[in-house]
């Protein structure tokens, strides 16, 4: 353990120093994504053939999940910290005009409805979008640092609320692909689909790593804070 512990350290240091160096790059590129890149993802046959769709509240999504409840697909949202589960916003249920703030971490809860456990359990996501600060053509992701994004999918995956095919795609900007390999930790999950502003690029990915919960990396306070986990240790439903 103390060996795994040790590798797990360096990961996490070698990862802050990447991140650190990339912060200097995407400051000096441009500014927010642009439509273009929502577009050629809702373009893409693994958006076109979603019906439950998995989006990270980050505002450089925003136009993801519009375009999700524009396009008659279920929009599934994280709670800020995840303390609260997840939330579901239904296509067509949201006023036009609405839509931007709706699709924003305050209007999440009035928009969309917190999911109880039997609901998170019935879902069948087979697309999960999220951001990064890079990604390597062999799919492997650098994050914020939070890793909400990866234990959101452990939950999901754990209740049985993503289907066996499900696909993990990103919306960067083009310099946000690196070459090198990027450091990995045993939590992270791999990107399938990387969508900029220029292409739609289909990483090196053979199969899915394993989306697990791994609960000796997490305290007990994080445990008893996020609903989700709670449920999960064996905890009471709120």
């Amino acid at each position: 353990m103390t060996e795994d512990n040790d590798h797990l350290s360096a990961v996490q240091l070698a990862k802050q120093a990447l991140r650190e160096e990339l912060a200097l790059r995407v400051a000096a590129g441009p500014k927010g994504l642009s439509g273009r890149t929502a577009e050629l993802l809702r373009r893409d046959t693994a958006y076109r053939s979603a019906r439950q769709v998995f989006v990270s509240p980050v505002p450089s999504l925003q136009q993801v999940r519009i375009n999700c409840l524009l396009d008659g697909k279920e929009l599934i949202v994280p709670a800020p910290g995840l303390k609260d589960g997840f939330y579901l916003l239904k296509p067509y249920s949201i006023p036009f005009q609405q839509l931007p703030y709706s699709v924003t971490l305050k209007g999440f809860a009035k928009a969309g409805q917190r999911m109880t456990r039997p609901e998170v359990e019935s879902l069948a996501v087979s697309l999960l979008v999220t951001d990064a600060v890079a990604v390597d053509r062999q799919g492997n992701r650098l994050g914020d640092g939070l890793g909400f994004f990866d234990l959101s999918v452990a939950i999901l995956t754990t209740m049985g609320a993503i289907s066996r095919d499900a696909l993990v795609a990103t919306c960067i900007h083009e310099e946000q692909m690196v070459e090198q390999p990027l450091p990995i930790a045993c939590w992270d999950v791999p990107i399938d689909i990387i969508v900029t502003e220029q292409q739609v690029f289909r990483t090196e990915q053979v199969s899915a790593s394993p989306r697990s919960i791994f609960w000796e990396h997490l305290p007990d306070r994080k445990i008893r804070k996020i609903t989700p986990l709670w449920w999960l240790s064996g905890g009471k439903n709120p």
